[in-house]
């Protein structure tokens, strides 16, 4: 199977063995252009993996919520809509699934640890946009609408007097969890500060003590995270919170993070395990073909 995965900065694209092993990986910048630009570059990666070969199904990870096999909700305004599979199935001549990150990251994990995770499994995708996905008993649990554990359009938990400045998210509603828990969130609050444009990664790389600022941006990072997986905790009593994407110093926030529960969630001690999944779009492409594999089962 080919799996693949796109976003608003790559392209990636992958060939899997049934057992899900990678047996060649390639990826390549978004393109500039709009929504042809976009189906035939995806046409161009699958050619590069295998020819012109019609047997191999293609399963892709997009950011969105998926209903009816069509791209309902996405921030990606190329996507918004579209009949992503029926036009992809046109262009590769060739069977095509799509999954949102959300429900591909908790399918990559579900499938990944079947039977070791006590309790639902809870997929969250942090990025310059997020999404979020959840499994139970090894499988991903969708939802009625295709929305199950799509957590970046609630509302901020807890907010304090700042964070009700209204800040406008894509989806057309303010104060989303996805304008404070994304790259650009945490961008835009260093430039609140400081004035200065910098990227996830650079405020991220100079909270060693050298930048006052960076490090206080980051500790509220984690603090609304904190808040925000604790109401995963308080509504799904996950065994397992899944962090995937481009979190910012993801191994301090795995350590830091679950020391905020105790003020938010109900019980008095957490059982719940905050990890982070290193994998990056490599778990999108894997659990999307998990999910097309499923389904054609």
């Amino acid at each position: 199977m080919i799996g693949l995965a796109i976003d608003d900065r790559k392209f990636s694209a992958a060939i899997l063995a049934d057992g899900g092993d990678f047996i060649s990986h390639i990826e390549c910048p978004t393109p500039a252009g709009g929504y042809r630009d976009w189906l035939v570059t995806i046409r161009d990666l699958v050619a590069r993996l295998d020819g012109a070969s019609p047997q191999m199904p293609v399963a892709v990870a997009v950011p969105a919520i998926i209903l009816a096999d069509r791209v309902e909700i996405t921030p990606l305004a190329h996507l918004s809509g579209s009949d992503l599979r029926r036009d992809l199935q046109s262009t590769l001549s060739r069977d095509v699934s799509l999954a949102g990150f959300g429900d591909a990251l908790a399918a990559f994990h579900a499938h990944d640890s079947a039977g070791e995770s006590k309790g639902p499994l809870v997929a969250l995708w942090i990025g310059s946009s997020c999404h979020g996905g959840l499994a139970a008993n090894g499988k991903v649990v969708t939802g009625a609408h295709g929305a199950a554990g799509n957590w970046a359009h609630l509302q901020l938990p807890a907010p304090v007097p700042h964070e009700l400045d209204g800040r406008p998210c894509w989806c057309g509603r303010n104060g989303c969890l996805e304008t404070f828990l994304s790259t650009t969130g945490l961008e835009e609050d260093y430039e609140r500060v400081t004035g200065d444009k910098r990227t996830a990664a650079q405020i991220a790389a100079t909270t060693d003590g050298n930048d006052i600022v960076a490090e206080s941006v980051i500790q509220v990072f984690e603090d609304r995270l904190g808040r925000a997986t604790a109401s995963m905790i308080s509504l799904i009593d996950p065994g397992t919170i899944i962090l995937g994407g481009e979190t910012s110093l993801p191994k301090r926030m795995c350590e830091r993070v679950p020391r905020k529960w105790p003020g938010y969630v109900q019980i008095d001690r957490s059982n719940t395990h905050l990890t982070f999944c290193e994998r990056g779009h490599e778990a999108l492409i894997g659990g999307a073909a998990v999910l097309a594999a499923r389904r054609g089962a």
